[in-house]
């Protein structure tokens, strides 16, 4: 059976690979290279914000009734998944092994090692992307995952009436670190 761990690892970057990875997702640490103190600034307020609603998050998800929601849901997903594409569940042990390989290489400061294993898992995660979309764009998926995510948010209100501005200002403080970042790249190294 497919395993949840694996599953999560194929999709999201593992920490140990994703360190040497191509930018999926801003990393408010490495979002501005030459970070200027205002960049820095930006980068400790976008982790505040980050920090402040995953503790909201985790709060919500004690509550039995969503939990069990979702992670039913996350079962009907991977088992649909796995309709879509049987040999993810071989890849799903593949990836826990690379993880594995991931770990003992960063542990030996093997950045050939985690560059290659990186290489490989690219392909991997791009076919379980593949197939979970394939099965959020059937309707009674995608019906499920609006409800499950209007419930997370409900609560997550009722815990943190603040959530929404968090949300919008983690959004912008996101897209000014990466239009600061562009903005470098396009100018190039200075001399």
């Amino acid at each position: 059976m497919l395993r949840a761990a694996a599953l999560s690892a194929a999709v999201l970057i593992p920490a140990t690979l994703g360190a040497q990875a191509g930018p999926r997702a801003v990393n408010a640490r490495a979002a501005v290279p030459q970070a200027s103190a205002g960049s820095r600034e930006m980068v400790a307020e976008l982790q505040r914000i980050q920090a402040r609603l995953q503790a909201v998050h985790n709060q919500v998800m004690q509550d039995p009734a969503l939990r069990t929601s979702q992670e039913a849901f996350m079962r009907d997903v991977k088992a649909a998944m796995l309709r879509v594409d049987p040999g993810l569940d071989a890849l799903a042990t593949r990836v826990q092994s690379m993880q594995q390989q991931a770990a003992a290489a960063q542990q030996r400061h093997d950045a050939r090692t985690l560059q290659q294993l990186n290489t490989d898992l690219a392909p991997i995660q791009q076919r379980f992307m593949r197939a979970q979309q394939q099965v959020m764009q059937q309707p009674a998926f995608a019906a499920r995952a609006r409800t499950i995510e209007n419930q997370l948010h409900q609560r997550m209100l009722s815990v943190e009436p603040q959530t929404d501005q968090l949300l919008e200002r983690g959004r912008s403080l996101q897209a000014r670190l990466v239009r600061m970042q562009q903005g470098q790249a396009q100018a190039g190294p200075r001399n």
